[in-house]
């Protein structure tokens, strides 16, 4: 019998009356999904879950931005009449898919931040302290595994105590390997001045942490300076380099953003980008977001396989 005789005489009536509870129930369960499948508005499209690949094996892309503490923008805050840090953060989340982002630093977030970054960035981990506020490592879980994550001790105003984790993470294609050290020094502002000595105390971690560290590493994120610390962690004593400019021409340089990355030169940035389109000058009173491009050496890899 033909389908078409199946949707015919009174049979057809007992096949409407069983696909139209059917069809209500689809719609049901399609509506109640929907709000459990986290987009990104006009923050870019949704993605499927770790749709995005690495660049290469062996090179990945690294970003960093200060995200901007929920409390500026909350109810009572400085700047209340901004956007929320919930939505701020899915339009960070939208632009770290766009572009392809293996891995980063978010400087500044708050509990209702890093729950909305876990929320809507479901194919990224990251990784933070129990501080208020703190900065974060983050990577794409397709691209990178996590090797160990310790926690140093670092200083904000007035000599407040703050904790960063410094994070190893392993390339799952190649096995090679970087640590990620997120900071957020002090600014000295009109109401808060002198706060020099904290940054500089910071550096001086900084600069112990690359030291002590058995990887190529990455220290980014807000350091509230622009071309003294550009010229203080690529001197030769640190050995970090920066995709703006080499030690020698740190001083005569265009003048530096105060978010910025520092590398182990294994890592040979290359590719570096500042997007400052509307999306960053609403999720960050930073008004930019920043990625550079990174590769470890094979003589590094090689070195670390035999030891």
């Amino acid at each position: 019998m033909s389908p078409t005789t199946i949707a015919s005489g009174p049979g057809r009536t007992t096949l409407v009356r069983t696909l139209v509870p059917l069809v209500a129930l689809c719609g049901v369960l399609g509506a109640a999904l929907s709000f459990l499948v986290p987009t990104t508005a006009s923050a870019g499209p949704t993605v499927e879950l770790a749709k995005a690949a690495p660049v290469t094996p062996g090179f990945q892309r690294f970003a960093w931005l200060n995200a901007w503490a929920d409390h500026h923008t909350a109810p009572g805050g400085a700047a209340a009449g901004r956007l929320d840090g919930v939505p701020r953060m899915r339009i960070v989340v939208g632009h770290l898919r766009r572009t392809l982002i293996d891995f980063g630093v978010l400087a500044e977030v708050e509990s209702r931040q890093r729950e909305a970054f876990e929320s809507f960035g479901r194919e990224f981990a990251l990784v933070s302290t129990p501080d208020p506020t703190d900065d974060a490592v983050f990577y794409r879980r397709s691209a990178f595994r996590l090797v160990s994550q310790d926690v140093v001790t670092m200083y904000y105003r007035h000599g407040e105590r703050v904790s960063a984790p410094v994070v190893v993470l392993e390339e799952r294609s190649s096995g090679q390997r970087v640590g990620v050290l997120p900071v957020h020094f002090p600014a000295s502002l009109p109401s808060i001045p002198e706060q020099r000595k904290w940054r500089d105390l910071n550096t001086r971690i900084v600069k112990e942490v690359v030291a002590r560290s058995e990887v190529p590493i990455i220290v980014a994120g807000d350091f509230n300076q622009r071309n003294d610390i550009l010229c203080d962690l690529t001197s030769p004593g640190t050995g970090l380099v920066s995709p703006l400019a080499e030690h020698e021409r740190c001083t005569t340089a265009r003048r530096a953003p105060i978010d910025q990355a520092f590398l182990s030169p294994s890592l040979r940035p290359d590719h570096y980008r500042v997007y400052t389109g509307p999306s960053a000058r609403r999720a960050t009173d930073h008004g930019a977001f920043y990625q550079v491009r990174v590769k470890l050496s094979d003589i590094e890899r090689t070195l670390r396989s035999t030891s």
